[in-house]
């Protein structure tokens, strides 16, 4: 055959199917585009049933998501029982910017950013401890748990004018709490926290009132994965049952589930319950849910309710993340209620768990896959016919289209992103 009429034939097709579908082309190579010409870039990246995998790789993406989605947004921090008494406090970070959570002399909960206000290095490198002071490692500006600057050496060469009052540690623009779990936002304005949450506060609900008392403890110390993986592949992951009986198959979790579990016909649901969160909800079935005793939920951006365990991700760059994990104790329970609880989540989670390396070893998959850019959309399409409802079937991606309508929003529009 002639090659020149095969390629002309080509030519003709790419040129009609292109005035049907817009088009661009990537490395010679034609990928359609989700909305039109006059869509923002984002609005073109993420599309009613499939996103860029651009939106996985692309260091840009990565530091517009922090300055609109995670130096604005409410993220969880942490719980008000880490910092039970005078003195205790815990180190976390808030998207790229490391805070300390402490609990004052006078028994308040604060919220501070981890620079010292004088050349900027963090008052505190461990993890959690018991503390009346900070003091800073390069010139010995010493902090009290309350943030005040109480001492400095030299302090009579700054000047008669120089305020200890005013250079004390920064707080955390905005702190609120709902039921002990503790939110920061960077944003001196926006939504409530309560709005934020909206609907996602049942999960907070439900898995407080497992307790006699409404009350959870997180004290039983965190478990940290760098991964080398996107953050968002960790939040899509919460809502996608479709993966536990191919990817954890080898590791025991199948054993522990009734036949059939993890398929459309038992019953399970999942739920998007707007602003980004989401769940999946098992207690209409026959025997409620088998994965522990709490929900199995996501609280945009950063944090995972997963029945017994908490869950909280920490973007590191556009292909690391840090995924760290404790067990739930809940005040009051009988230990016989929470001993078998503590043995799932070191068999899962823990140094030798076996659910946490599936999870991550395909999460690095992914990111290495990603890399090659065509074909260029991920796909989630499972399910598509319920999103009108916002609930469909266990294995369906309505949580995960939910969670990627409500990013479209912060990262298009900045009244929303505030």
């Amino acid at each position: 055959m002639n090659r020149s009429i095969v390629f002309t034939g080509v030519l003709v097709f790419l040129t009609a199917w292109s005035a049907v579908v817009p088009c661009q082309i990537l490395g010679g190579v034609y990928v359609r585009e989700v909305g039109d010409e006059g869509s923002s870039t984002y609005e073109r990246l993420i599309g009613g049933d499939r996103v860029s995998g651009r939106l996985y790789t692309d260091p840009d993406v990565f530091e517009r998501e922090l300055e609109r989605i995670h130096h604005r947004s409410w993220m969880f921090v942490g719980h008000e029982s880490e910092v039970a008494t005078p003195g205790e406090f815990v180190t976390r970070r808030m998207g790229r910017q490391p805070v300390l959570l402490t609990r004052d002399d006078t028994g308040a909960v604060r919220l501070w950013s981890n620079r010292c206000p004088h050349r900027g290095a963090t008052v505190c490198a461990l993890d959690q401890g018991h503390t009346r002071f900070f003091r800073c490692p390069y010139h010995a500006w010493t902090f009290d748990n309350a943030g005040a600057l109480v001492a400095l050496p030299g302090e009579e060469g700054f000047g008669p004018t120089f305020d200890r009052d005013t250079h004390g540690l920064a707080p955390v623009p905005r702190m609120e709490t709902y039921r002990g779990f503790v939110f920061g936002s960077w944003s001196h304005e926006g939504q409530t926290l309560t709005e934020h949450l909206g609907n996602a506060r049942d999960l907070i609900d439900r898995v407080c009132d497992i307790s006699p008392v409404g009350e959870i403890s997180l004290r039983a110390g965190w478990l940290r994965h760098r991964i080398g993986a996107n953050w968002k592949m960790a939040a899509e992951n919460v809502c996608d049952f479709y993966h536990p009986p191919i990817t954890h198959g080898s590791s025991g979790l199948m054993g522990g589930v009734p036949p059939g579990y993890f398929t459309d016909a038992h019953g399970g649901v999942t739920r998007d319950l707007g602003g980004g969160h989401g769940e999946v909800d098992y207690r209409q079935t026959e025997g409620g849910s088998q994965t522990g005793l709490g929900p199995h939920g996501f609280i945009f951006p950063n944090l995972f309710i997963e029945a017994a365990s908490i869950f909280v991700i920490h973007p590191v760059s556009v292909s690391e993340m840090t995924h760290i994990q404790t067990p739930i104790t809940w005040v009051g329970l009988p230990e016989k209620m929470q001993r078998p609880q503590s043995r799932r989540f070191a068999m899962a989670f823990g140094a030798a768990g076996v659910i946490e390396p599936d999870d991550a070893a395909t999460w690095e998959r992914m990111q290495l896959g990603l890399q090659a850019g065509e074909p260029e959309w991920v796909m989630l399409e499972r399910g598509l016919q319920y999103d009108h409802t916002g609930e469909g079937r266990a294995l369906d991606e309505i949580a995960i289209r939910g969670f990627w309508r409500h990013y479209r929003s912060l990262m298009t529009d900045e009244a929303a992103a505030r």
